[in-house]
């Protein structure tokens, strides 16, 4: 793609199908106006951000005043982000889920994410003390609601610590939960952002298979 195609001033996520083939460019602004919304599918990378030693979730408030009315003053999931465009070598570009949950964890809530491509690596890893969040992407699926049309790339994350800072202010407080604690917060709350169960769900799926030992 030649980087006079795109305007630098306006941010191109990925349009794709429903399958994940990419079709191209689509500013956000247009991808995100009422029924383009929910016709056209573009990427996005999501994740769940777990901390062993407590046994517990994190989950984000997102920023009232930085966020459409799907999302904003909302409970969501750890990390998650539009995959965007970026230049190289005077080219754009389409960012992958790795670099995308890198970008995104870094931003929104200052994580320094390494994204571990081997499940056998990544479980090896997670038996050890760790020294910096480690990441994989375990699963891409198509998301379409009423509300929304994607094609995801679901990460876990798994963190050393609970310090975390807010960089970018899309983030404005964030919660560690229990399995068992964020299951009650689900049932008993309602103002969270409605990709946060189905989310979870699948994260502890793949916790249960590979990391409860």
């Amino acid at each position: 793609m030649k980087n006079f195609l795109l305007c630098r001033d306006i941010e191109y996520i990925i349009q794709c199908d429903k399958d994940g083939k990419i079709i191209g460019p689509i500013s956000k602004i247009r991808a995100h106006l009422p029924g383009l919304r929910q016709a056209l599918t573009h990427y996005s990378t999501w994740s769940m951000i777990f901390n062993p030693k407590l046994g517990k979730y994190g989950i984000q408030l997102k920023n009232p005043k930085k966020h459409d009315k799907f999302g904003a003053g909302k409970w969501d999931m750890g990390v998650a982000g539009h995959n965007s465009y970026k230049r190289n070598e005077g080219r754009y570009v389409p960012m992958n889920f790795s670099e995308t949950l890198v970008k995104e964890a870094q931003e929104e809530i200052g994580l320094k994410v390494q994204v571990i491509s081997s499940i056998d690596k990544f479980v090896k890893l997670s038996k050890t003390k760790l020294t910096r969040p480690i990441a994989i992407i375990f699963e891409q699926f198509h998301y379409k609601t009423d509300k929304n049309n994607e094609f995801v790339g679901l990460a876990f994350v798994l963190v050393p610590s609970i310090k975390l800072e807010f960089k970018d202010k899309e983030v404005v407080d964030f919660k560690w939960l229990t399995p068992r604690e964020l299951t009650k917060f689900l049932k008993m709350e309602t103002n969270y952002c409605d990709p946060l169960p189905p989310v979870f769900k699948k994260a502890e799926k793949f916790r249960r298979k590979y990391l409860d030992s």
